[in-house]
């Protein structure tokens, strides 16, 4: 090889090196099991009190981009809870659930979750919360459903505090 070509050469790869895309920071896996969360009103969902204990377990990694910015957080929750007519005292399972739960946070500031799967099942008396949910939220805690695909009592009876989903549960506990 002439001295010209390697030159040229040398100029080339040292161009490739200098020009290679930066490494995304490492995803971050983490596992989180909190304690129970009790979900409860007085009478204003259904007319009777009502209680719904969650406990969930929650698979998430963390993903981020060159620059170490969080673009993707994915949850994979399962859950086994409890809804209760606390008039009555009738007490059923709302589980096993299992679903994917991904958020995305986009460059111009917005943020979408999808999740997938199934988020609640109360066993024989039909109660079925599943499909793929589409949510953007619209600020002071609220979301809006922008997709669904599926059934999704629970989902749809609240776009914020998890209270509001207690008139869900309502016909199951009569």
């Amino acid at each position: 090889m002439t001295k010209h070509r390697l030159v040229v050469a040398a100029a080339a790869l040292g161009l490739g090196v200098l020009a290679a895309p930066a490494a995304a920071v490492p995803p971050v896996h983490l596992s989180i099991d909190p304690p129970p969360n009790i979900v409860e009103d007085q009478g204003q969902a259904c007319g009777f009190p009502v209680r719904w204990t969650i406990d969930l377990s929650v698979e998430q990694t963390r993903f981020f981009d060159q620059d170490g910015n969080l673009v993707r957080i994915q949850s994979h929750i399962k859950e086994d809870n409890t809804i209760a007519n606390l008039s009555s005292g009738l007490v059923l399972r709302e589980g096993p659930d299992s679903f994917t739960q991904t958020t995305f946070f986009n460059d111009d500031g917005s943020v979408e979750i999808i999740a997938t799967g199934l988020a609640a099942n109360v066993k024989g008396e039909g109660l079925k919360d599943v499909g793929r949910v589409v949510l953007v939220p619209v600020g002071g805690g609220q979301v809006q459903i922008v997709f669904s695909a599926g059934q999704h009592p629970v989902r749809e009876a609240t776009s914020g505090p998890l209270v509001e989903a207690l008139a869900a549960f309502c016909e199951v506990l009569s």
